[in-house]
């Protein structure tokens, strides 16, 4: 029985270990979700200015020599507290800045989902996590009468507590670039380009990723009332590029 067990662990084959400076496909699936944490209004605000009148109250109190005649006909001084209220009253000039009927909103979002290999495209071979979550914030300006426009953010791929890979990524929202394929402008629908490098311990330690993504809201019905958000499905599609040997002193 041990005897098998070996033969069948030494004919299983082992991961390739991709060569340095090699050019890989990326090609990985994302399930998860899409939720907004803060809304707040965007464009440009309009200066409201108004005047109101303060009205302020002070009380001066100082010592005042009081002199007085007596029954007797005799002079009598001493020090007295008198205290004077005075009322001021004067304008102030109060300004604010005010988005009377903004047009665009800015968000703040959070996707976090599930990453699997497109196992027809991926061609890590074993060497990046099959089952990893990507955790991205986005912060989007969009129009609010189609949710058109734009945002930018950052991710990280984690696998368990590791992590895996970080970057940056930034594209577009309510806007379909694959003309015949999508429409030009549908609101559950977003794309962009990532870029990133692998940070886990491994041969792809150190690889540049870049690549293009796009995302559905799939539950989202356009025209939408309110900010597109909730279940997300990804495409994720580009190269990793592994990390060239270090030149030795000397080399040209």
């Amino acid at each position: 029985m041990l005897i098998g067990c070996a033969l069948v662990g030494f004919s299983l084959p082992a991961p390739a270990q991709p060569a340095p400076g090699s050019m890989l496909g990326f090609s990985r699936d994302v399930k998860g979700a899409l939720a907004v944490s803060s809304i707040t209004p965007g464009g440009c605000p309009t200066r409201i200015c108004t005047t109101n009148l303060i009205t302020t109250v002070r009380t001066n109190c100082y010592w005042k020599l009081v002199c007085v005649t007596n029954a007797l006909g005799r002079l009598e001084c001493s020090n007295t507290l008198v205290c004077v209220i005075r009322t001021n009253k004067f304008p102030e000039i109060t300004c604010t800045n005010l988005f009377l009927t903004p047009t665009t909103v800015n968000v703040r979002e959070s996707l976090t989902g599930s990453v699997t290999a497109n196992l027809g495209c991926d061609e890590l071979d074993g060497a990046f996590p099959s089952n990893a979550v990507i955790q991205a914030v986005l912060y989007a300006n969009l129009r609010t009468n189609d949710w058109r426009g734009s945002h930018s953010g950052s991710f990280k791929i984690l696998d368990g507590t590791n992590l895996v890979a970080v970057g940056s990524l930034s594209g577009v929202n309510g806007v379909g670039s694959h003309r015949g394929l999508e429409p030009c402008a549908i609101c559950n629908h977003f794309e962009g380009t990532l870029h990133g490098s692998i940070v886990l311990s491994g041969a792809l330690r150190g690889a540049r990723i870049q690549a293009s993504y796009k995302g559905d809201l799939t539950d989202v019905v356009c025209p939408s009332a309110i900010v597109p958000q909730g279940a997300a499905s990804l495409a994720i599609d580009g190269t990793v590029v592994t990390v060239c040997p270090p030149r030795r002193l000397g080399d040209l």
